[in-house]
């Protein structure tokens, strides 16, 4: 009888030992799952954080749309010197446009350079300071012919009197007079005078003398 219920407390106590062991068992696997679940939804989470990292990185990559840039402008052509301006009319060899004087009834064509031959026929041109039409002092030179023909009548010209010059490009401007002076031959100081306008400045010797000229200087309205 002793024995028996020896081996029934033996038995009893292995059967403990057993369940024991298994609930062990059963709670370490299911430790294990629940680990392994938390490692799969961290890794989901990672990728998730991957993909969104490899949309971000795509939109920070789009070029933004840049705004069309405005051409630059065109530097100005450096403005040319006056004795480059002169020349430039001197080789023309030809008209350079006509001039008209009402109150002398003169209107004449205007020659490119001074010559004997051309002087005897029109105006001539001889210098200029600006360019025809442009800012600037130009000088025209006639005869004094005494007979009422070519610049004879422009000592009867007075400041506030009018004259039309017509370049060779077709440009057409009104000159009024506001200067009128007698001077001497070699007299070109006037020519030095600074103008933001354009300026015709027309010589011709008085009757009294071939070595005086009378100037005259006619601004552009």
């Amino acid at each position: 009888m002793k024995k028996y219920i020896k081996f029934i407390v033996i038995f009893f106590i292995i059967i403990v030992i057993m369940l024991g062991a298994f609930l062990v068992m059963k709670k370490n696997q299911e430790s294990r799952k629940t680990e392994e679940t938390h490692i799969n939804t961290d890794l989901g989470k990672t990728e998730i954080e991957e993909d969104t990292l490899i949309i971000d990185i795509g939109e920070s990559q789009e070029q933004p749309i840049s705004e069309e840039q405005p051409e630059p402008e065109p530097k100005p052509e450096p403005k040319k010197d006056a004795a480059t301006l002169t020349q430039e009319i001197y080789n023309r060899n030809g008209s350079i446009g006509t001039l008209y004087i009402p109150k002398t009834k003169l209107n004449t064509e205007v020659y490119s350079s001074v010559t004997v031959d051309e002087l005897e026929k029109m105006p001539c041109f001889l210098y200029t300071t600006g360019g025809l039409s442009q800012p600037g002092i130009t000088l025209l030179v006639g005869h004094n012919r005494r007979n009422g023909k070519l610049f004879s009548n422009n000592k009867n010209l007075e400041v506030g009197d009018e004259f039309y010059f017509t370049d060779y490009e077709g440009t057409e401007l009104k000159y009024t007079i506001y200067s009128k002076f007698i001077t001497t031959e070699n007299d070109i100081s006037f020519l030095n005078t600074n103008v933001d306008s354009p300026v015709i400045a027309l010589s011709c010797c008085t009757d009294a003398s071939d070595e005086n000229r009378i100037i005259i200087l006619g601004r552009a309205d």
